[in-house]
Order: structure tokens, then C-alpha cells, then sequence
């Protein structure tokens, strides 16, 4: 079987136990993307300090700067929305000082794919618990997202054995007037499969933490990467880049 020699490469810092990312980035990326993917320990439940992950975050990324990757995606949206906003964009900027590369987070990827859908209030669907919510509430609001409507689903760690067609039951029950689209939040779970009949279903953008990471990554490198395949399950956002 021939290798496919990529016209960029996308490097992705994953959660040690994220089952899901990769398949989905294999799947749905460009043929011309290659993916390179390091993992790191990420909160472990609050166990580690934000030292810790920082140190950590600059050692997987400089080992992806080793494959020579021309852009880095950090995942793990609970840990970078614990931050805040600033302290997220400080670690981006030191890990893009220690590997001359150019680095985003997914959160930051949300943050972007919501605001090019114009998307000024959002309905949070959160595989997690009140907590969870709130953290993301005001991450947002730091961000001049306002959060119009959110339901946690207290799941666990059984987050994969919702269905897509939970997500999107969970994400018509919170929509309304006052929304103008929808983030369900979460890498470790089927979610991407539920954006293009929410979509159908509601009329609305649809934003997804890896679904937005993926069109981060290949809005950065669109110039190397050429002509870009139509992606009809992902979504609106996949429309623009």
C-alpha cells in the first residue's frame, strides 16, 4: 500500500485517555493532512497542578516539533477553560517560543468556529455535570459569548455510550429563540455524528470540540493543503474556512 506523502502536518496533544479524537480526525481530515498525535496526562481528576500540565504541554509539543508538524493542536478543553481565557493564550505563547511553531488549543478553536458562524449565544450541551457548566459559562463570557441556554448529562466516564441521537434530543430541548447555535462539548464522546441532523433538525450552527479542532488545524494550513474535500457531516463551519 503506497504512503500518502501529506502537504502539511498537523501535530495534536491528545488527553492519555481520548479513544475517540483520532479515529474521527483519520476519517474526516484531507488526504494532504498528515496527523501526528502525542498524549499527555492531563487534570487526572484534579491531581495535577497547572505547572505540572504546562511543563508536560511544551515537552509533547517540542517532540511534535520533532516530526517537523507546521501546526500543533493542544486538546483538553475541561483543563484550558480552567485557565481562563489569558492564561490559556500565555501557555499557547510559550509553547510556540520553545517550538517555533504555530499552536492553538481547542478551546481557542471553539472560541473561533463559534464567532465565524456568529454565534454571540450559545446552548451548551456538557457530557459532565453543573460544574462543568459553569466553567464553561464563564470561559465564555470571557470571551463575549454569552451562554443562553446549557444541560450536563452527569454522564461519567460512559460519555461514548451516548448516542448521537441523545446529543441531538439534548440539544433541541435547550434551543429556543434566544440561541443562535449550539457547542456540545467534549472529545471523548460520539458527538460529531449528531452535528448534521441537529443541524437538519434545529436550523442552527452546530460546534463540536473536535469538530472545531479539525477545522482549526486545516483552516491554518489550507494554503499547503490545496483543494479541500466537502465535508457534508460536519457542518456549517466546514463550509468556511
Amino acid at each position: 500500500m503506497p504512503i500518502i506523502t501529506p502537504t502539511a502536518r498537523l501535530g495534536i496533544i491528545l488527553s492519555s485517555g481520548n479513544r475517540t479524537l483520532e479515529p474521527y480526525f483519520r476519517s474526516l481530515a484531507p488526504d494532504s493532512l498528515g496527523l501526528h498525535i502525542t498524549r499527555m496526562r492531563m487534570g487526572s481528576a484534579g491531581k495535577r497542578t497547572q505547572e505540572d500540565i504546562a511543563a508536560d504541554a511544551t515537552q509533547c509539543a517540542q517532540l511534535l516539533a520533532d516530526a517537523g508538524v507546521d501546526a500543533i493542536d493542544l486538546q483538553g478543553t475541561g483543563i484550558m477553560m480552567e485557565r481562563g481565557p489569558g492564561g490559556e493564550a500565555k501557555l499557547v505563547q510559550g509553547i510556540e517560543a520553545a517550538t517555533h511553531t504555530t499552536t492553538y488549543t481547542a478551546t481557542q478553536a471553539v472560541v473561533e468556529a463559534l464567532k465565524s458562524q456568529s454565534i454571540a449565544r450559545v446552548a451548551i450541551v456538557n457530557p459532565g455535570n453543573v460544574g462543568a457548566i459553569e466553567r464553561e459559562t464563564k470561559y465564555f463570557d470571557q470571551t463575549g459569548i454569552a451562554v443562553a441556554g446549557s444541560v450536563g448529562l452527569d454522564c461519567g466516564a460512559g460519555t461514548f455510550d451516548v448516542t448521537p441521537e441523545q446529543w441531538v434530543d439534548a440539544a433541541k430541548a435547550i434551543d429556543g429563540d434566544g440561541v443562535d447555535g449550539i457547542f456540545l462539548s467534549g472529545s471523548h464522546t460520539r458527538m460529531v455524528e449528531a452535528i448534521a441532523p441537529l443541524e437538519q433538525a434545529i436550523g442552527k450552527p452546530v460546534v463540536t470540540s473536535i469538530q472545531a479542532a479539525l477545522w482549526a488545524g486545516v483552516r491554518r494550513l489550507k494554503e499547503k493543503l490545496g483543494t479541500l474535500p466537502q465535508r457534508p457531516e460536519l457542518g456549517k463551519l466546514f463550509e468556511t474556512f
